[in-house]
């Protein structure tokens, strides 16, 4: 799901992003810095919850996530001067400050879902594209259980296939009770768990419906 602030386009799911239409390029770390600023704007984001998300349980310097920041502006052309996304909350942290455009009209994703998770409760549509699945956050389908995280799980649906990558989550993705390492296919009958949410994997329209869940309603455990 592209987002678009000013001349800033943002896409977590193909790890991407453009600066005035022209592609630019991060480091890991520093893609993954913005991607979370982003993520919790316009509130400000402490260094130490920074740390921690970047480098969980390691000691960095203290210049670590200064270099990152500077790296983001440098390559978004935001000057810390004058910063028209990038926010210095001083002795504090930093917040990602820009304001979402509108989607274009005619732009709503309208496709039919062409693979479904069935749940015990829920079943959850899935059109052709990439989808995140986790805890809260804009754009992505939303689970409500504290064993699943906040970004968890992407899973791809194309003509020629379905795949499910886990985002680093906490609890774990697994197909079948095989924990996904990297990005793993998945077929039809397959058992998927996110956490502790259990689904059957389904590519074709299942015979009976349920509750259907979407991109803007919760899965309640």
């Amino acid at each position: 799901m592209r987002l678009q602030f000013d001349d800033l386009t943002f896409d977590p799911d193909a790890r991407q992003l453009w600066s005035d239409g022209t592609e630019v390029h991060l480091s890991l770390k520093a893609f993954e810095l913005l991607a979370l600023l982003i993520d919790r704007r316009p509130h400000a984001v402490s260094k130490a919850d920074l740390r921690a998300h970047l480098w969980p349980g390691t000691f960095v310097s203290d210049s670590s996530l200064p270099s990152l920041i500077s790296e983001i502006r440098d390559a978004i052309a935001d000057h810390e001067r004058e910063p028209r996304l990038i926010r210095t909350v001083h002795g504090f942290g930093y917040s990602f400050q820009g304001e979402e455009a509108a989607p274009a009209a005619g732009t709503q994703e309208s496709a039919a879902p062409t693979a479904w998770l069935i749940g015990a409760e829920m079943e959850i549509p899935l059109a052709a594209g990439t989808h995140v699945l986790g805890r809260e956050g804009p754009g992505i389908i939303l689970l409500k259980s504290s064993t699943v995280s906040r970004r968890h799980v992407r899973i791809a649906i194309a003509a020629g296939g379905a795949t499910v990558e886990d985002l680093g989550s906490k609890n774990g993705t697994y197909i079948n009770d095989r924990q996904v390492k990297g990005t793993m296919p998945v077929v039809e009958g397959d058992q998927l768990r996110i956490g502790s949410l259990l689904f059957t994997v389904r590519l074709s329209a299942p015979s009976h419906s349920t509750e259907t869940l979407s991109s803007h309603h919760r899965l309640r455990s």
